[in-house]
């Protein structure tokens, strides 16, 4: 594997190393560098290396590269997972009965089920909480005694969230947040079990190192205190942009200090944004080692814009799809970015009733994490295209499904027998397709009927087959409420949402982070949106200031910022003024 210079001294350090990376400078690569390295230490013995990553996406990534550069066996030697799955696989489903509430075992109920809204439901009735809180519960996070992380912009009351976590362990069940903190109380009450993780994992790497929160630095510090592991932590403190969620720039120096890290290394280069982008994100958030562009992007001339138009739409109908357009640019190598989901959905849909194909708020028409949601899409597009490299995208989705609703084995569907019942799902598909394209009847029975062949398969324990029903009926139900001609969507509309190669993703800048394309416009730049209206400290003033830099940092060669005279208050972002980016609409 080509490493730069800055890499190879990182990766070949045998130390305990924090290692500052900027957008674009390969950090997966030297994350997969790093692993190959250590699994020379690994092989031929009972212990494994755990890399944890903030998302799914990045453990798909960072697997499907070590098939590429590694060995047969290197993945048995690897465990990739997020944190939650990491304390989920190694602690909780193996010593739960070490809590009292949950001696008996758990469940871990996904925020689209049934269950969960009926408690968030009743929750927020009881406390009299406004609508915005139902979706707050998801991101709920809780401190080591157990209370909740909240702050002051949130409408979620502590007696609420107590109320909350209370109904779920009375119907044996658990959330994200109740992962963390269950896995840091056994481990401080029983420190034999954080011996025993860091006897497992000779190495531990951790990705995006700057999002870790406060709970989960104190599940590392245990192990790591238990001095058998050692640490390879990748991060930027420019792109912490989870405050909401409890992780602060500021853990990573703790952390690293604790573990006696070398800080000496940093990734400067950055291989994916051309010149011009870069003096745009330099300017914003200046780094104390300058990132330069690299590579053939270096050459690139294109210029970032700033328009004012009457509205968002409008200045992506007359600025963006042009010069996509004229750039060669296709759409699934672009993006439409925004402070707020909101922000996109009128955009969104504007742009499906032009034909335009997108995915994203305003294009689905329903939340991606339905449980049963990505499954089925990529089933559909499976049907429509017959693209073998969907297979795999079944087989991540099914083990994503499993792992969240059952104490079963999710790596099964990676073997032989697991591969042959993606095959016999998709032929319930095809058979159901066949019957009628419609997407409602589609989405129903292939619900029931998956239900039916992942339980008679050892995949799915009888009694989770009703969530994948429950999911079914909650898209459809959704759908309705959001007046879709539910009537007319067909399972070919269906898989378009999973062929991200062929539309315009809209995304958060949240949900934007790790991403890449070549063209990015970014919407909703107003003050009030970001910063948002309340925000009010500096750190959340400075949290926004990194949110904006990450959006930028996505761009390849095309960068578009947007502001609107139909914002209800037209001021646009400080951001954009003379303190921050000093940018004059054309």
């Amino acid at each position: 594997m080509n490493l730069t210079n800055e890499q190879r001294s990182a990766v070949c350090c045998d130390d305990n190393t924090l290692l500052e990376a900027c957008p674009g400078s390969g950090k997966t690569r030297a994350i997969v560098a790093k692993i190959l390295r250590c699994l020379d230490e690994v092989r031929d013995t009972p212990r494994k290396i755990a890399v944890i990553t903030y998302t799914n996406a990045a453990v798909y990534e960072i697997e499907s590269r070590l098939r590429i550069y590694g060995t047969t066996g290197d993945l048995d030697s690897c465990e990739v997972s997020t944190i939650h799955s990491f304390c989920l696989n190694n602690i909780l489903k193996r010593f739960c009965w070490r809590c009292p509430e949950y001696a008996a075992g758990f469940v871990l109920l996904p925020s689209d089920s049934d269950e969960y809204k009926v408690i968030v439901q009743d929750v927020c009735a009881e406390h009299r909480l406004p609508r915005q809180a139902l979706d707050e519960f998801p991101m709920l996070n809780r401190d080591a005694a157990g209370e909740p992380v909240l702050r002051a912009s949130s409408t979620i009351t502590v007696a609420a969230a107590h109320a909350f976590w209370q109904k779920l362990r009375e119907a044996g069940a658990i959330d994200f947040a109740t992962i963390i903190y269950l896995t840091n109380r056994v481990l401080a009450e029983f420190p034999s079990l954080a011996r025993a993780l860091s006897c497992r994992f000779r190495w531990i790497l951790v990705d995006e190192f700057q999002d870790t929160t406060d709970l989960q630095v104190e599940i590392l510090k245990k192990v790591h205190d238990a001095t058998e592991s050692g640490f390879f932590l990748v991060g930027d403190p420019h792109q912490s942009i989870f405050g909401f969620a409890g992780a602060r720039p500021e853990l990573s120096e703790d952390f690293a200090a604790h573990v006696g890290a070398r800080r000496d290394f940093q990734l400067s280069r950055n291989w994916r944004s051309n010149p011009q982008i870069i003096v745009q994100a330099e300017r914003l958030r200046p780094r104390a080692a300058p990132m330069q562009s690299a590579g053939e992007i270096a050459n690139d001339t294109v210029q970032p814009v700033y328009v004012n138009t009457a509205t968002a739409i409008e200045a992506i109908e007359i600025h963006f799809l042009p010069t996509l357009e004229a750039l060669g640019i296709e759409f699934g190598r672009a993006a439409i970015l925004a402070p707020r989901w909101t922000t996109l959905i009128d955009v969104g849909r504007q742009l499906r009733a032009h034909g335009v194909p997108v995915i994203g708020p305003g294009a689905r028409p329903y939340r991606g994490s339905h449980l049963f949601a990505r499954l089925a899409e990529y089933c559909c597009e499976y049907i429509e295209r017959r693209d073998p490299v969907l297979i795999r995208n079944l087989q991540r989705e099914l083990q994503r499904l499993i792992s969240e609703v059952s104490e079963h084995e999710a790596l099964g569907v990676f073997t032989h027998s697991g591969r042959t019942t993606i095959y016999r799902l998709l032929q319930i598909g095809t058979a159901l397709r066949q019957q009628s394209p419609s997407a409602e009847r589609w989405l129903t029975l292939a619900a029931e009927q998956f239900a039916g062949q992942l339980v008679a398969d050892g995949f799915l324990p009888s009694s989770a087959a009703h969530l994948l029903t429950e999911s079914a009926a909650a898209i459809c139900d959704q759908m309705r409420r959001n007046r879709v001609d539910v009537a007319n969507l067909t399972v070919s509309d269906l898989g378009l949402f999973a062929a991200t190669d062929r539309s315009i993703r809209l995304l958060t800048m949240h949900g934007a982070k790790g991403l890449e394309w070549d063209a990015v416009a970014i919407i909703g730049l107003h003050d009030g949106h970001i910063p948002d209206f309340r925000a009010t400290t500096d750190e959340e003033i400075d949290e926004s200031s990194r949110l904006l830099y990450v959006g930028i940092t996505r761009a390849r060669r095309f960068l578009l910022y947007v502001t609107d005279t139909g914002h209800f208050r037209n001021v646009p972002t400080r951001f954009l003024g003379p303190d921050g980016l000093n940018l004059i609409p054309v």
